[in-house]
C-alpha cells in the first residue's frame, strides 16, 4: 500500500479529516451551493461539509463522467469521504450502497447522453 493510501486510511480510522474534498468545477452539473444538502440519506442527520461535497462530486461524476467509469465515480466518492473524515464503517457502507444500487442512476444518466 502506498503512503498516501495509508495516510488516508489512518485518518479515516481516526475519524479526523485530512482536508475537506473540493467541489468539482469541470462539470455540466449546476455549481456546488453552500448550504444545499446533496446526500440522499441526509433525512436522518445533516452531513458534514466534506461529506456533502463528496455527495455532490459523486452526483456530478454520474451526470458528467468525462470518460470515467461508474466504478471510477464510486471510488472517487469513497476517497472523498475518507478525506472528509467520515467514519470508515459508514463510508464503506455508503460506498457499497452506491456500488450495489447505483446502476439505475448511472444508466439514467447515460440515457441522457444519447439525446
Amino acid at each position: 500500500m502506498n503512503r498516501i493510501v495509508t495516510a488516508l486510511l489512518m485518518a479515516a480510522i481516526a475519524g479526523t479529516a485530512i482536508a475537506d474534498p473540493v467541489p468539482v468545477t469541470n462539470t455540466t452539473k449546476r455549481p456546488y451551493k453552500e448550504g444545499k444538502v446533496y446526500c440522499n440519506d441526509a433525512k436522518l442527520s445533516k452531513p458534514s461539509k466534506g461529506e456533502n461535497i463528496a455527495c455532490y462530486n459523486h452526483d456530478a461524476c454520474y451526470s458528467d463522467p468525462q470518460g470515467r467509469s461508474r466504478k471510477d465515480c464510486d471510488e472517487g466518492y469513497l476517497r472523498d469521504m475518507k478525506l472528509a473524515g467520515v467514519n470508515p464503517t459508514m463510508a464503506l457502507i455508503r460506498f457499497k450502497a452506491v456500488r450495489n444500487w447505483g446502476e439505475a442512476s448511472w444508466d439514467r444518466s447515460r440515457k441522457n447522453d444519447e439525446w
